[in-house]
């Protein structure tokens, strides 16, 4: 292991740059499949009732995925587990892409399934970037690892209609463009990650065992941290929140006659205000701590449910202003709560608590985005939204008690 104290600077540079990079490119596809998947599942099955389930078993795919990739992560380094889960989902983006093609909603399920499953691995590279950077800086090394969704938030809808055009050209149904660019991304940050994330990030460690020791972390150990308490109920909140709002959107232009090209500029507010001011917020949670900076996110995301409860499909210019702050109520929360997971455990507890906290966000965000259709369903899309406004309710709530005991 590299001794921390005389690690080459320029060394830690580079891994946050192969990191930085990985996480863009992968962004890139994750967000184009991830926005055509409820058009395909309405389109498959006739009906937006269950239109969230397969993206909502993507997010499965990622809970489930999680704490066993953190734990092999532990044991064998943060690049071969990063190397595994590119491929794994690379398998699962091609499967939905196939599945588009030949008309199955039940592959276009199992192949979102396994894409969510491959891309934990990806959702943890921000803890990687916490490894390699100083105690004092990790609050902004988390938040440039979420600044790199910027990439995925401006390219990935970017790329919908022209990958769709090539597939067509390629005689390929359009909807299936998306998938097959995700393939293609995929496999090439599994090629950057195993050529270039050398050292590991967990020989670079600054404090704490990297390989996790004794009996696997419980929830009730984390929630005896008041600050982890937070952070689990940001992370969850906020996910549910977003998730429940973000996936029913394109269905509610569409059904107001807008067409992808629309759903893109929306898509891309929203992933924009998701990563874009990543940089800001690390800044902030560094300078003035994490648990205020989680509080102001939740604030923002109830602001941005109660705006987009009152949006017409039709209202484009208010639908992408309430889901850009949608996404950037989600940036503070996400990154603060991050923060708070790696600050306040112990260090054999980290890696076993970064995934058991990252399972449960991507478990809260299946369950929003399987009762989202059956939300507008029953309600509308104000409906959905004001749901949204009602939960942030829980982490303001547990902020406030942890913010009195400071």
């Amino acid at each position: 292991m590299i001794h921390p104290t005389t690690a080459d600077t320029r060394v830690r540079r580079r891994l946050l740059a192969v990191l930085f990079a990985g996480t863009g490119i992968t962004r890139i596809g994750f967000i184009a499949a991830i926005t055509v998947t409820t058009l395909v599942a309405e389109d498959l099955l006739g009906s937006p009732t269950l239109a969230g389930l397969p993206g909502a078993v993507a997010v499965v795919g990622m809970a489930l995925g999680t704490t066993p990739i953190s734990t092999y992560m532990g044991r064998r380094g943060r690049r071969p587990g990063m190397v595994l889960g590119q491929v794994v989902a690379a398998l699962g983006a091609f499967v939905a892409g196939w599945a588009t093609g030949v008309g199955s909603f039940l592959a276009l399920v199992v192949g979102l399934f396994v894409l969510g499953l491959g891309n934990s691995a990806d959702r943890l590279a921000r803890y990687a970037a916490a490894e390699v950077a100083p105690v004092r800086r990790r609050g902004s090394a988390i938040a440039l690892i979420v600044w790199a969704g910027t990439v995925g938030s401006v390219l990935g809808p970017a790329l919908l209609e022209p990958s769709q055009g090539l597939a067509q050209a390629f005689g390929v149904p359009g909807l299936a463009g998306p998938y097959l660019l995700a393939v293609v991304m995929f496999g090439l940050v599994a090629t950057l990650d195993a050529a270039a994330l050398r050292p590991d990030p967990l020989d670079l460690r600054t404090d704490g065992p990297g390989e996790p020791t004794g009996p696997p972390v419980t929830l009730r150990q984390v929630v005896t941290v008041p600050a982890a308490k937070v952070a689990v109920a940001s992370l969850v909140i906020g996910q549910l929140v977003m998730i429940l709002i973000m996936t029913m959107t394109p269905i509610h232009i569409r059904q107001a006659g807008g067409d992808l090209g629309t759903v893109g500029l929306v898509i891309a507010a929203h992933t924009l205000g998701m990563f874009g001011l990543s940089p800001l917020t690390g800044w902030l949670s560094d300078r003035h701590g994490r648990l205020p900076v989680v509080v102001a996110g939740q604030l923002v995301l109830a602001g941005a449910a109660a705006m987009a409860a009152t949006a017409d499909g039709a209202a484009t210019t208010m639908l992408v202003v309430a889901l850009f702050f949608l996404g950037l109520g989600w940036n503070f929360s996400f990154v603060a709560a991050s923060a708070l997971l790696v600050d306040d455990l112990p260090g054999e507890w980290r890696l076993r608590a970064q995934g058991f906290g990252d399972g449960l966000a991507w478990s809260s965000g299946a369950v929003a985005g399987v009762s989202s259709g059956i939300l507008l369903r029953i309600g509308g899309f104000g409906f959905v939204s004001g749901v949204g406004l009602v939960l942030t309710a829980i982490p303001l709530a547990a902020a406030a008690r942890a913010l009195r005991r400071r």
